[in-house]
């Protein structure tokens, strides 16, 4: 059944936004009072392998690595409310700043649009940080629907995501493929009924994304053959 839209996540896929959560992170840690030392060990190698699960996920892991506990310790729970205070207040203005779109998205998004296929963004980030950041890399013009980890009862791994945002795009989620870089994507997809199409480049927990079953897994957006891959081909 050729596919009739596609979603496609954020954070990994099409922008590599490490450098952004880092230099968040730390003026977050710094505002409650954390020692460097504490900060130091929220570096990029540790976010690289802790993002996609949300905003509340990252600053819990990101706390108990701070201070060498279990995230699931009560003075991170204590802590996370103002942890969130802090995030929110730094991010609007740092969004995008320490952040670049990976090579071929671009291209590869107006490859889709060319073939008249309608784009979502479908990401845990917040719906509206999600949004200034496509735009502050000039990306949001390719997509119909933004969609963030606010925009639902529940985020990615879940399904209901997906699923709504199909119904956004007025499409099933039988005909909607899915673009990620993650187990994450993969485990909501599966469960939504979309299929899904992997980048090798992304985050995923540190482990091998080729692993993870998909009906592509590419090492660029632009170097995907699209209209095979949508069943547009003739």
């Amino acid at each position: 059944m050729p596919f009739q839209a596609a979603i496609i996540d954020l954070d990994g896929t099409m922008v590599d936004t490490i450098g952004d959560f880092v230099v968040v992170l730390q003026h977050t840690l710094a505002d409650l009072g954390c020692h460097p030392v504490e900060i130091a060990r929220v570096d990029r190698a540790f976010i690289s392998l802790t993002v996609g699960k949300g905003t509340e996920d990252l600053l819990r892991r990101s706390l108990a690595q701070a201070w060498g506990l279990s995230p699931d310790a009560a003075e991170v729970a204590e802590t996370l409310p103002a942890a969130l205070h802090h995030y929110h207040e730094h991010y609007p203005r740092l969004n995008g700043e320490a952040s670049d779109v990976f090579p071929g998205v671009a291209e590869g998004l107006a490859q889709l649009r060319e073939l008249g296929v309608p784009l979502a963004c479908l990401t845990n980030k917040p719906t509206a940080f999600a949004k200034q950041l496509l735009e502050r890399k000039g990306l949001l013009g390719f997509f119909d629907q933004v969609f963030g980890g606010d925009a639902f009862a529940r985020k990615k791994p879940d399904p209901l995501p997906l699923i709504k945002t199909c119904e956004a795009l007025g499409t099933s989620t039988a005909t909607t493929l899915m673009v990620g870089d993650s187990s994450n994507d993969a485990q909501a997809a599966r469960a939504a009924g979309c299929e899904i199409l992997l980048v090798t480049y992304g985050y995923n927990h540190g482990h091998p994304i080729e692993e993870v079953p998909a009906v592509a897994h590419v090492p660029r957006l632009d170097q995907v053959n699209w209209p095979a891959v949508l069943g547009q081909a003739n």
